[in-house]
């Protein structure tokens, strides 16, 4: 049965917002375990401030649904990714006024892992879906 394309990329989104929140946790305890406890607060910063952007761009891209709505779909995503973007400058900005001691490659790496979870998440479903 073939389901239409608005599920799918929602349920797409879903599972991606999903996959990158467990991620966070993951990318903090790497960091400490290599780096230590700043490097865990680093990671766990970059990590989170990716996933709220990310996070923010799937509920604004996919709160619309239908044809009729396809114009409204084309702006909803522009919208998010303009937002996405002012969230993750204003983040850094503020993590770095206020994060002291902060570790910048960890929370660059923290950052870099969970947006790889964005890249990697959709092929890893599809090739899924397709053994289905």
């Amino acid at each position: 049965m073939h389901q239409p394309t608005v599920l799918v990329d929602r349920r797409l989104a879903r599972g991606l917002t999903i996959a990158q929140a467990v991620v966070i946790p993951i990318s903090s305890l790497l960091a400490y375990c290599i780096a230590g406890w700043v490097a865990a607060q680093s990671a766990g910063l970059g990590a989170l401030l990716c996933w709220i952007g990310s996070a923010y761009f799937a509920w604004q891209a996919f709160r619309q649904a239908g044809a009729r709505a396809s114009k409204q779909i084309l702006g909803a995503m522009y919208k998010g990714m303009i937002g996405k973007f002012v969230i993750v400058i204003v983040g850094f900005i503020v993590i770095f006024r206020s994060v002291s001691p902060l570790s910048m490659p960890a929370l660059l790496g923290g950052f870099v892992l969970v947006q790889a979870v964005a890249w990697l998440y959709p092929l890893w479903a599809t090739r899924r879906q397709a053994k289905k």
